[in-house]
């Protein structure tokens, strides 16, 4: 299969004389198109590599994973042949478990690892929380417009959020999955929002705990999804810690 039309990357460009390769794993419902345009903000040597999960964008009428095991197992096989450059793992809420999950995988095998992880907008996941799947459609569609991710049209929609409802809840699931408390080698980058009402800042210093390399936080001007609203401060951050573990990209 072309890299170029793998259903699990549709928007990477691979690039040959790539350094190092950036794996971006989205949040609760979203797909690679939020990561649309990130490749002209990173350092030349990087290729950015954008996860496209089932049941969303191109990929809608696949069925959603509700567990974080086999979506490994069917993510692992097609992320295998792009482990052959360094790479860094850059998670976004629900992205940082399936990032975190697979360092942990990796790590008991003796895989190759990331350079460094970048988790943003996500407590750590080894920390309990209720989980969300008891909650009605009701319930968990008003829970949706707290997020503030899903746009006002869709809500206006009955079919169509009736159409997204089952990847959403699956998403959420494995956002809400806890993982087991075992540090990784690799650095830990956690991002976060000042008035991020999901994810207190306190929260994010318990990533600390999750990795024996260095742990480094910081945080951006917005809510739970700064990913959009302070997209530069956010990208060149990203940009820093890149050159920090990679140097050899570039600037």
């Amino acid at each position: 299969m072309n890299p170029s039309t793998n259903p699990w990357f549709p928007t990477r460009q691979p690039h040959p004389n790539a350094r190092l390769r950036v794996f971006c794993f989205p949040y609760a419902g979203g797909g690679a198109s939020i990561y649309n345009g990130w490749s002209a903000a990173l350092p030349a040597g990087v290729e950015l590599v954008a996860i496209q999960l089932p049941g969303r964008e191109r990929r809608i009428m696949e069925p959603p994973f509700r567990q974080i095991p086999p979506l490994l197992d069917a993510l692992e096989p097609v992320l295998a042949p792009l482990l052959d450059k360094p790479f860094i793992f850059f998670g976004y809420s629900m992205g940082t478990r399936i990032a975190q999950a697979l360092a942990q995988r990796w790590q008991v095998r003796g895989a190759p690892m990331p350079l460094g992880m970048v988790m943003a907008a996500a407590g750590a996941p080894h920390r309990s929380r209720e989980s969300r799947d008891s909650l009605d459609d009701a319930a968990f569609v008003e829970l949706l417009r707290k997020y503030e991710g899903t746009p006002a049209e869709v809500f206006a929609h009955k079919e169509l959020l009736e159409m997204i409802l089952p990847s959403l809840r699956a998403d959420f699931s494995i956002a809400d999955a806890p993982l087991p408390a075992v540090p990784v080698r690799c650095p830990i980058s956690a991002f976060g929002a000042l008035e991020d009402p999901h994810v207190p800042l306190p929260e994010l210093e318990h990533w600390r705990e999750l990795t024996t390399g260095e742990f480094r936080f910081r945080h951006f001007p917005g809510r739970h999804f700064f990913i959009r609203t302070a997209r530069e401060p956010l990208l060149a951050a990203l940009r820093e810690e890149i050159v920090r573990w990679c140097p050899e990209v570039g600037p």
